[in-house]
């Protein structure tokens, strides 16, 4: 089973607003959210301080690029 972190009052209130905002439900929109991140930070600083080394291949952050006008489309058109 997967680590899910407990979230305070304020970060339970902005993914509620994000869930209402795309109509789906607080677990889908933070599935979606996580799936849109890593197009949108720094993925070198991220593999840099990585403690895993193991999961490269796998990993969003690693080596893969995808533009960022396409992503955000196909985010807008789930949450339609």
């Amino acid at each position: 089973m997967a680590y899910s972190p407990g979230l305070d009052k304020r970060s339970s209130g902005i993914l509620r607003r994000f869930a209402w905002g795309m109509g789906k439900p607080m677990t889908k929109t933070t599935v979606e959210l996580l799936d849109y991140l890593p197009h949108i930070v720094d993925k070198k600083l991220i593999c840099k301080k990585c403690k895993d080394k193991s999961f490269c291949e796998q990993c969003v952050f690693y080596g893969r690029k995808k533009p960022i006008r396409s992503t955000i489309q196909q985010i807008l058109q789930r949450a339609d």
